[in-house]
């Protein structure tokens, strides 16, 4: 038996790095996953490995609230009903701000942050409706309260994401709906390939974490079972910054590091 046995969970971003991980973990523990991610192969590929009984999914693009409800249809339609929503997808932008296009600020914005919310709409809609409670995951980021050089949107999206953990958990609670985030430091995924190549960027992240090293998927997925899990009944409103506990010393100097003056 599992700690997730009979529980349903959306995850998006699941195709890859956390979210792929997390999806592995969810099943692991027992629950059915429904996948919500623009990587069409990458979806296929987990419904093959993991099993159709066990994993569906559909394209969806976060920004988009009509294809966010059907990906909460689909998921009632699929497996029967609904009880965590794990909201990981997310993307990245480096850029001095002095020369930040304006479109890639706003398409960060659009999805870390509106896109997460959206998610939490129509996953709490239906957690609502159906009476049973839940849990609702984001990953928000150290950079929520870590500044980064270069990171002016994906800090500023991430710290939102704090933030909108607070107030859904404030406002969900009467429905026995728990809210709470994920803040990741460096993990070592596809994603985050462009800072771990530089040596220089990935020396800074292990002398600054009191841990000695990075962080990988199975680490925040371990947290997310727990937080979708019952062990966490009592936990609500909370960003869990799990990254080794850089957040006690400082972040990198990335412009130097990409030689930027």
């Amino acid at each position: 038996m599992g700690i997730l046995d009979g529980k349903v969970a959306i995850v998006t971003g699941g195709a890859s790095g956390i979210g792929q991980r997390t999806v592995e973990r969810f099943v692991e523990e027992g629950a059915r996953v429904f996948i919500g991610d623009l990587d069409d192969n990458g979806i296929a590929a987990m419904v093959a490995r993991l099993g159709h009984n066990y994993v569906d999914g559909l394209r969806v693009d976060i920004r988009d609230e009509d294809m966010v409800a059907k990906m909460v249809a689909g998921t009632v339609r699929r497996f029967g009903r609904l009880d965590i929503g794990f909201n990981n997808a997310g993307v990245g932008h480096f850029s001095p701000i002095q020369d930040y296009p304006a479109e890639h600020f706003r398409r960060i914005v659009d999805i870390c942050l509106t896109g997460t919310m959206l998610c939490i709409k129509h996953e709490s809609r239906h957690l609502i409706s159906a009476g049973h409670g839940g849990s609702i995951i984001s990953i928000a980021s150290l950079n929520a309260v870590q500044a980064a050089e270069g990171f002016a949107a994906y800090s500023s999206a991430k710290a939102g994401v704090t933030m909108l953990t607070k107030v859904a958990a404030l406002e969900l609670g009467r429905h026995k709906i728990r809210v709470n985030a994920i803040g990741p430091g460096l993990i070592e995924t596809p994603a985050t390939e462009g800072l771990r190549s530089n040596p220089g960027i990935l020396g800074g992240f292990i002398e600054n974490s009191p841990m000695g090293r990075s962080g990988e998927p199975s680490d925040v997925a371990g947290l997310a079972v727990y937080l979708a899990s019952d062990a966490s009944s009592l936990m609500t409103g909370q960003t869990l910054y799990i990254d080794g506990g850089q957040s006690l010393k400082k972040y990198p100097e990335l412009f130097s590091a990409f030689g930027i003056g």
